[in-house]
């Protein structure tokens, strides 16, 4: 990527994660499916509640998007089949809630069916708040 693009604009994708996702890409073999990640990317954000993207949650909407791309998923196969995808970890801590909770909540049910299928329980609160206070002294 050598000049802007308006695809930042046109799918939501933050500058920096699209060279990001760019790369990842070429690294999982993607490449000719570039433009289908780009589409993917706008739509996998909708599934995931439309959060606002910045790092880390611009790479797991990004994760979300290569995922559906490589397994031919569309956001109906990811809510009916959410219980047992493989999803990217990524995808999976930030639904239980370990990157925080984002301003319009979970999308549910796919929260719900994603941490049920993997017998995992939510954060609650502030990700860190349950961690003991460290003594600097």
């Amino acid at each position: 990527q050598l000049s802007g693009s308006s695809d930042v604009y046109e799918h939501e994708i933050p500058g920096g994660q699209y060279t990001n996702l760019l790369f990842q890409s070429k690294q999982l073999g993607l490449t000719e499916k570039w433009p289908e990640i780009k589409r993917k990317y706008a739509e996998a954000n909708i599934v995931l509640g439309d959060i606002p993207k910045v790092t880390p949650s611009s790479k797991v909407v990004g994760d979300l998007a290569q995922f559906m791309v490589a397994q031919n998923l569309d956001a109906s196969d990811i809510l009916d089949q959410a219980e047992t995808l493989a999803f990217p970890d990524s995808v999976v801590n930030y639904l239980r809630g370990d990157i925080g909770i984002p301003p319009g909540g979970f999308p549910e049910p796919l929260r719900s069916k994603v941490l049920t299928g993997r017998g995992l329980e939510a954060v609650e609160g502030r990700p860190g708040a349950s961690i003991p206070d460290y003594d600097f002294d």
